[in-house]
């Protein structure tokens, strides 16, 4: 069983590879394998620490992400959201209808909590709720391991691109995972829950490796082009929490700053942009606490802030990069 992607001509020409890891894909996926019994040795540290951290908004997320089988759609959107908070505004600006039909699907499999049916009705303080569970789940327990994550998939996109520059499709696709099959024109993707052809009909094919898949591969086809999500190893075993020297420079920044401006400083350092609203949301504060900590950091020089439409956003200027990195655990990210 499985998935039969037949190619074209043109479709031959238009296979791509993500450069860099998807966030809200890997929050979907990493929440999967939180819930199987065994995803690999390389992700078990990072799974029993994990399980330890969870925080307690994720449990509503739980109850959208099975361990296995389909979940709501709108929770991993294709796009090239290179960051949290693009990946969340994707997911929290999804159409009142999609949503109802994403939990709608979901019902008829589960029993559904309200605030889920509120979810699907498309009601801000559900949606509100769900951006911060999603955010809270990605900076306790994704987050830490960011580092680690990004170096891994940098070393395995390269070892990618430079198969298909120099060896050309059958060597990139012979290589990719063993339950994906090349057999030209047709690219077959095993699943035990799918079994049809799909025709590409010159929309392409993009590749995403992910280190939150712990099985096969699998493909979505909401729009162009098509996209197949596939498992890759990390290099060594991830060990998330920070070390006795990450300790260290969170207490001498905040010890510099004070404790609340320092973390504020690491959130905004950490996006390419943020608003008041989602910073405020992030550390938990009052977005008036947030503005008045804001504009002392950026008395300082350690950040600079532009109006956006009606909202504002913070950006770290080099000196704020400058020192996070001078301390001795450098920048959380």
């Amino acid at each position: 069983m499985g998935l039969r992607i037949h190619f074209t001509g043109d479709d031959v020409r238009r296979v791509t590879i993500a450069q860099h890891p998807a966030p809200m894909w890997e929050i979907e996926r990493s929440l999967r394998a939180l819930q199987l019994p065994d995803t690999g040795a390389a992700t078990a540290p990072w799974r029993a620490w994990a399980r330890m951290r969870l925080p307690r908004t994720a449990h509503h997320l739980l109850t959208l992400v099975p361990p296995s089988g389909p979940c709501p759609d709108f929770l991993s959107p294709i796009g090239h959201a290179a960051d949290l908070e693009s990946g969340l505004e994707q997911v929290l600006s999804t159409p009142r209808s999609l949503l109802n039909r994403d939990m709608e699907q979901l019902a008829q499999r589960r029993r559904l909590p309200v605030w889920a049916q509120d979810v699907g009705r498309g009601s801000l303080p559900a949606l509100r709720s769900l951006g911060r569970a999603l955010r809270d789940y990605h900076q306790t327990v994704v987050r830490p391991v960011h580092r680690q994550l990004a170096a891994d998939f940098d070393v395995v996109v390269g070892e990618l691109t430079q198969t298909l520059s120099r060896h050309g499709l059958d060597a990139l696709f012979a290589g990719l995972h063993p339950s994906i099959h090349w057999n030209p024109p047709v690219l077959e993707v095993g699943h035990e829950l799918f079994d049809e052809d799909v025709y590409l009909d010159g929309w392409g094919l993009h590749l995403v490796p992910s280190f939150f898949t712990p099985t096969n591969a699998f493909c979505v086809n909401h729009q162009p082009p098509m996209t197949v999500i596939f498992p890759i190893v990390p290099r060594e075993p991830w060990h998330p929490g920070p070390g006795p020297g990450r300790a260290r420079a969170a207490d001498t920044l905040a010890a510099l700053l004070g404790g609340r401006r320092a973390a504020l400083l690491r959130h905004i350092a950490a996006t390419d942009g943020i608003t008041t609203t989602r910073l405020a949301d992030s550390a938990a504060l009052a977005p008036s606490t947030v503005s008045h900590h804001t504009a002392a950091l950026r008395d300082a020089g350690l950040i600079t802030t532009h109006r956006t439409g009606t909202s504002v956003r913070h950006c770290t200027t080099p000196l704020g990069l400058n020192l996070l990195r001078a301390q001795p655990g450098g920048i959380l990210v």
